[in-house]
């Protein structure tokens, strides 16, 4: 897998190279759906190392949301592009597949990982927001803006995981997973509790009023 680069995001973003405003939206589009598939890849990589099943989960439900942005993204890049006689659509979805690298089977290994993802993850954040004003369609633009979000919100909670579970002890596991690794408020995610740094002063003030709707 090609990793995009900051400069070569840059390169898409200003190319003048006669290309009219239809074919620029297509090659944008195209750029964002590549680095929507390398953000899916990295969080799979990460999340795989575990043994702890809510981490595990919580990588694996951002991977689905990101696969989902670059699967609206090629529809909607196909649909631009359809005539009379465009072929449909066989229907097969591409299966998902971590980020090729090392075992991660220490824990800088895991940090480095991280630490990949977080790029990706950033990467994302600027072209999308790069590329809103260049798009000739104004769907594009508002979901530019949501994909955008989505990534800031999925590494604000990345972050916070990885500040929690840096300098845990971990070990290897026979399965050669790391563990153990056990972050309460990532299971408690799931139930629909708002994570600390995320309660409003009211909220965590009254621990009765923690189970709102997280997402």
């Amino acid at each position: 897998m090609i990793t995009p680069t900051i400069e070569a995001l840059d390169r898409v973003l200003i190319d003048d190279s006669g290309l009219t405003r239809h074919e620029r939206t297509n090659r944008l589009v195209q750029t964002g759906i590549e680095i929507e598939q390398n953000v899916e890849a990295r969080y799979l990589r990460v999340g795989r190392a575990f043994t702890y099943g809510p981490i595990r989960r919580l990588f694996e439900e951002y991977a689905a949301e990101v696969r989902d942005h670059a699967r609206i993204l090629s529809r909607h890049l196909r649909d631009r592009n359809a005539t009379p006689e465009t072929e449909e659509p066989s229907g097969r979805r591409r299966r998902p597949r971590a980020a090729e690298g090392a075992p991660i089977l220490t824990p800088p290994t895991l940090y480095q990982a991280f630490a990949e993802s977080f790029r990706s993850a950033e990467q994302a954040i600027v072209f999308h927001r790069r590329s809103m004003e260049q798009v000739d369609d104004r769907f594009l633009k508002k979901f530019m803006s949501v994909l955008a979000d989505d990534h800031s919100f999925h590494l604000d909670v990345l972050g916070h995981l990885l500040a929690d579970i840096r300098d845990r002890p971990m070990h290897l596991t026979p399965g050669r997973k790391l563990a153990p690794v056990d972050v309460a408020w990532v299971a408690a995610m799931f139930e629909g509790v708002v994570p600390p740094w995320r309660r409003e002063a009211e909220d965590a003030a009254d621990p009765g009023r923690w189970f709102i709707n997280y997402m």
